[in-house]
């Protein structure tokens, strides 16, 4: 028997290195030269070069503000203070999310023994949200750690869910780590501060059956314990606030009257459900001809694509189904795990009745171990425990899962050399070894000024040629030629010369003009080529898309309309 115990956790130990490899080389497929993406970057590595503290975190673009507190810009620093390489605060983000993933499973593997644990596991570490959402150095990827702590805390804390699988105090002690953690992550956090509520008030109201804490007040113990964990990651927010004030960042500037439909009910539950689902369709692309351009690249995902989409839309309508059923022996918790989900929903769609900005999928991810909490308690109360129907249930749910996982293999094939970091790593090395943040372009302006447009002595190039420097004149189309994709995708190939000496472009803006055989106007768009171009440097762009092509155009010409400006990654001056 020992033996057996022992290969088991051999087999499980070697099973979840290979998810947090899969995981990390996935994340380093992912885009890295996206504005969001490299803005996050440019907060802990602004930090690690200048010697800073990051008093703030990811901007909150619709206002112009900034959320308080220096953890996210902590979480890139001081990976890279450590290995001072690119790739460094990829590999500590991907430990937060695996560990994160690994906690659920194991909790969620405790508390529904009847799930497949291969199954739980599986589906955990490769879900397109866990997957797109965890893995990069993105404000949102971090949102993960922080939810998963803090809701097995409340579902160990709130009495009307405990089971006992985490201690009372450990439970609330998650629950403030969580919160604080994620109060500098992304404003998601406030609608945690509801389940804190109910929890509290289920605690004063009927206590918990724990032996464990004796006779003594169940709230006082509570109350100490998230106050222990709240300091364990609520300290880098206090420097914010002792010097910016409680309404640092401006972050109170987001909350304003927004209305809603009755449908928006209906789209917020979809969503939701969703985080514990297949939906790969926002991931494969923004749009339908991104997404078409994906399967004219990548042809071989068809297959996959066939099996994964319909599973994306049909396990959500199968739990909204599951939602009014009542299994054949329900557990004594069913009903508890519906209300919460049914909870989670409302609070949601309320939420965004005071939000500056309507409701978008990624801006409450935070709930997502709840959606998993319900996906799980459906499978228990509806996929029987032994049986045919439930080998059929499982072998369907394995190639749903293998499919899915080929198909993130072949979005990552498909970023990899055109979207990732290793476009050009040279360039974040070189900022990072001569701690120079500005070769990767300048932080946006917020409310809390920071900016140094200007050259400085460590930029080695010519200041006044440098601000004099316009895109227009710089950015040179050598080629573009205009090959729709069967006819439907408007897709150039790009090819430009920056013959600049002093400066290099980021984020080039473009307009694209569409006439028809006569040559009268059609359509004129713009979009953005999310790379970037060093001086003397000519560049070409495989694929460069704009949407469909529209109709009656036989002709489309490209030009470049404005462009981000970046201090050169020169070594030794401006040649």
């Amino acid at each position: 028997m020992p033996v057996l115990v022992r290969r088991a956790a051999l087999g499980t130990a070697v099973a979840l290195a290979f998810a947090f490899a899969c995981r990390l080389a996935y994340g380093l497929s992912m885009p890295f030269w996206s504005e969001d993406e490299r803005q996050v970057y440019l907060i802990g590595l602004r930090a690690f070069a200048r010697g800073e503290w990051p008093f703030f975190g990811a901007d909150v673009v619709w206002t112009g503000g900034q959320v308080p507190g220096a953890m996210l810009g902590l979480l890139v620093k001081v990976p890279l203070a450590i290995w001072p390489s690119p790739e460094a605060p990829t590999v500590l983000l991907n430990l937060l999310s695996w560990a994160a993933l690994a906690a659920l499973a194991w909790y969620l593997a405790r508390r529904m023994p009847a799930v497949p644990r291969w199954l739980l596991r599986t589906w955990l570490f490769t879900l397109p949200w866990t997957l797109n959402f965890s893995a990069h150095v993105v404000n949102p990827s971090y949102v993960l750690a922080g939810s998963v702590a803090f809701f097995i805390g409340f579902f160990e804390g709130w009495p009307g869910l405990r089971r006992g699988i985490v201690p009372f105090g450990a439970a609330w002690a998650l629950m403030g780590a969580g919160l604080f953690f994620l109060a500098q992550i992304h404003l998601s956090w406030v609608l945690l501060v509801p389940y804190l509520i109910f929890a509290a008030a289920g605690v004063v109201r009927t206590g918990v059956a724990d032996p464990a804490l004796g006779r003594g007040p169940a709230m006082g113990r509570a109350a100490i314990a998230f106050v222990a964990g709240a300091a364990v990651t609520g300290w880098p927010l206090v420097p914010t606030l002792v010097t910016y004030g409680f309404d640092a960042g401006g972050a109170t500037s987001v909350v304003s009257p927004h209305v809603q439909g009755p449908f928006g009910l209906v789209v917020t539950a979809a969503r939701v459900l969703s985080f514990a689902s297949f939906e790969i369709n926002r991931f494969a692309g923004l749009s339908a001809p991104e997404r078409m351009l994906l399967i004219w690249e990548q042809p071989w995902v068809m297959p996959f694509l066939i099996v994964v989409v319909p599973a994306g839309v049909l396990h959500p309508l199968w739990m909204a189904v599951a939602l009014v059923r009542r299994g054949p022996a329900p557990a004594p918790d069913w009903s508890r795990v519906r209300l919460l989900l049914l909870a989670t929903v409302l609070l949601i769609y309320a939420s965004y009745f005071w939000s500056i900005r309507g409701p978008q999928a990624h801006s409450f991810y935070v709930v997502f171990p709840v959606a998993a909490l319900f996906a799980c308690a459906c499978w228990r109360e509806f996929v029987p425990a032994g049986g045919r129907r439930a080998k059929l249930w499982t072998r369907v749910a394995g190639v749903v899962l293998a499919a899915n996982a080929a198909t993130h293999l072949a979005l990552a094939i498909d970023r990899w050399p055109a979207k990732s970091l290793y476009t050009d790593r040279a360039v974040v090395a070189a900022a990072i070894a001569r701690e120079n943040d500005r070769l990767l372009g300048d932080r946006r302006d917020t409310v809390v000024r920071h900016e140094d447009h200007r050259p400085r002595p460590i930029d080695r190039v010519d200041a006044r040629a440098y601000l004099r420097a316009e895109p227009q004149d710089d950015l040179q189309v050598v080629s573009a030629d205009w090959a729709p994709v069967l006819g439907r995708v408007s897709r150039f190939s790009v090819t430009l010369d920056n013959r600049s000496r002093v400066a290099a472009w980021i984020d080039i803006r473009f307009a694209t003009t569409y006439r028809d055989a006569s040559g009268r106007l059609v359509d004129v768009r713009e979009g953005v080529i999310k790379r970037l171009i060093q001086p003397g440097e000519r560049r070409h762009f495989k694929h460069v898309t704009d949407g469909w092509v529209p109709a009656r155009a036989t002709s489309a010409t490209f030009t470049i309309v404005d462009a981000e400006r970046v201090i050169p990654s020169f070594r030794s001056g401006p040649q």
